[in-house]
């Protein structure tokens, strides 16, 4: 395998010196500034009101020494473990105790003890060996030096795919010749209402993009565009006629847009239920999940609409596609949520067919921001105009009319948009989706097994608890978890999010299940657990979310565990501990 590799960093250092005059080339336009914030930093442009990175963090950050290390990997069941103020507490008296506050901590040296992993090039080694999938696609790491340079110059870590997308350089240098070269001036190019040529040219190549990924086309799917992924639900809210006494089938661990569907529910008197999942895994329970599917409404008479979502936004679980089939055959139709999923998990709607599916171009491409889409099985539902009305409505029976639809909701949707999201794909397909997702499969795999084996330096307590299966076909992007003390409290995820980005590591931070959808499915009715009822006190449990991308890598993967590691030592966890309690304490 060394030699593999040593091949292969031997022909990429020549190819960089190939692309070290385009660099320059590209830096001498006039696209480029001095300012690190400018467009051909390649990020997304919310990291313009980040502060400034440290490249190298104080002494109290220095990275531990590696050695190996025969830790166990176990499995970990989601439980209500003690949270926030008491490991605080707890963990601040000792540092209080020790003399340890949060003015002397900068010249306090804390000595990290061995973690679980080999030395950078040792375990890099071994990662290729045992995940030759992602060996196979090293060549993604060219295109993350090409495409987003600043990444490697800043040693910066992005880990936040799921809240924010980076974009390319590609699609900014496209995005920008197009609009100097290809527009009409004053703006004046408007999708809807004008028989304009240009922007349908680019919604025709937008649509087929979307349905290629997909695995379908045009000849089984229409079409409709949307401002945004709340627009989007807003609109199928409106379109979708909720028959009273049906029944509506939700995760709770599903994203905030869906409450539009669910506060219309509340109003029409539609029942509203939660998909059962087990405590252990947060995997759908079967059992459960069949009876609630034989379920019909409340006149005896159809059963309602199953809202699925192939990845969940907080947890990261991968619930089984085959649950639509099951759903379908007991006359419930089906409204795919994909916003969070695409391009790093394969969806193949040719395999299985939902009624409807929705999704978010932003989350995939990250520039520009705003426009989802709605997906309407044809032989299933047509899509009209309400008479008398711009507004358009399902119909229950086959599309035979036009397929592609878009509605701006008083925004204006113009041909640049489109475009832009045409150079987006572009790219995506350039670096090619098997490439990207068997590389997040690879690193997914890898941070399971690695940061469940981390464990306390003193009785060997687990460091890290992790959310949801530890199954990886169940995984996609994303992984929910929490730092636990020695006592197994959970340590709060807040103030580690902010000392991870003075490391210059992203990572997201979310509540493990929405409140305000828990309260609008009447969780302590309808939601039921394994063992029980859900506590409704994990609404409140906030969670650190890393969630990978297209040019995630290894060295990504490696520097957060490394980072992690630090909470091993009790008495820099003290530390930790003491300032944000210093910090509450003055906010209060």
């Amino acid at each position: 395998m060394f030699s593999r590799l040593a091949t292969f960093r031997s022909k990429e250092a020549a190819a960089q010196k190939g692309k070290k005059l385009d660099h320059e080339r590209f830096s001498s336009q006039n696209l480029s500034t001095e300012d690190d914030n400018s467009l051909n930093d390649g990020l997304y442009c919310s990291l313009k009101s980040m502060p400034a990175f440290r490249s190298t963090p104080e002494a109290y950050f220095d990275e531990p020494t590696l050695q190996c290390s025969n830790a166990s990997c176990t499995s970990s069941p989601l439980s209500h473990r003690n949270s926030t103020l008491e490991s605080i507490k707890s963990l601040s008296s000792d540092a209080s105790q020790e003399g340890l506050t949060s003015s002397s901590r900068q010249s306090e040296e804390i000595i990290i003890s061995p973690l679980v992993l080999l030395p950078y090039e040792e375990a890099e080694e071994q990662f290729l060996e045992d995940y030759e999938s992602y060996f196979l696609h090293l060549a993604v790491d060219n295109v993350r030096k090409d495409q987003y340079p600043m990444l490697d110059m800043r040693e910066f870590i992005y880990l936040d795919y799921a809240t924010c997308p980076l974009y390319s350089r590609f699609q900014v240098e496209q995005h920008m010749k197009f609009l100097l070269d290809e527009t009409e001036p004053f703006g004046l190019n408007y999708i809807v209402d004008q028989k304009f040529p240009l922007g349908s040219t680019y919604t025709d190549l937008l649509c087929h993009h979307i349905l290629n990924i997909l695995n379908t086309t045009l000849d089984d799917f229409s079409v409709v565009f949307t401002p945004g992924l709340v627009s989007c639900y807003r609109l199928f809210t409106e379109m979708y006629e909720l028959q009273k006494r049906s029944l509506i089938l939700v995760g709770l661990d599903h994203h905030g847009p869906v409450q539009h569907i669910l506060e219309s529910a509340a109003q029409c008197n539609v029942k509203v239920g939660g998909i059962p999942l087990k405590e252990r895994d947060l995997s759908i329970h079967g059992n459960e999940m069949h009876k609630l599917l034989r379920k019909q409404g409340w006149s005896g008479q159809g059963s309602g609409l199953m809202i699925y979502s192939t990845q969940s936004l907080s947890t990261g679980m991968c619930h089984s596609m085959s649950w639509i089939t099951s759903a379908q055959q007991n006359g419930w139709k089906v409204l795919l949520d994909v916003s969070c999923s695409l391009p790093m998990i394969n969806i193949d709607l040719s395999t299985y067919q939902p009624e409807f599916v929705i999704g978010s171009l932003h989350h995939m491409l990250g520039y520009p921001s705003g426009l989802s889409f709605l997906l309407v099985r044809r032989s299933s539902h047509s899509i009209s105009r309400k008479k008398g009305s711009r507004k358009l409505q399902f119909i229950e029976y086959p599309e035979i009319g036009k397929a592609v639809h878009v509605v701006t909701e008083g925004e204006n949707l113009t041909a640049h948009t489109f475009a832009a999201m045409n150079f987006g794909f572009e790219h995506l397909e350039s670096i090619g989706m098997v490439a990207i997702q068997r590389r997040v499969e690879s690193l997914i795999a890898w941070l399971i097994k690695t940061l469940k084996s981390l464990r306390h330096k003193l009785f060997e307590k687990p460091l890290i608890q992790l959310y949801g299966s530890l199954d990886v076909k169940y995984r996609g992007s994303i992984l929910a978890f929490n730092i636990l003390d020695p006592t197994g409290n959970i340590f709060p995820a807040r103030p580690v999010q902010q000392l991870a980005l003075r490391s210059n590591i992203v990572l997201g931070c979310c509540s493990l299940i929405d409140a305000k959808n828990a309260k609008l499915l009447h969780v302590k009715s309808y939601w039921r657990m394994e063992n029980g009822h859900l506590d409704l006190s994990l609404c409140n449990l906030e969670v650190l979310r890393l969630s990978l991308g297209p040019v995630s890598t290894f060295s990504d993967a490696y520097r957060l565990v490394m980072f992690i590691s630090r909470f091993r030592d009790e008495k820099y966890m003290s530390i930790i501990a003491a300032s944000y309690a210093e910090e509450i304490e003055n906010e209060c």
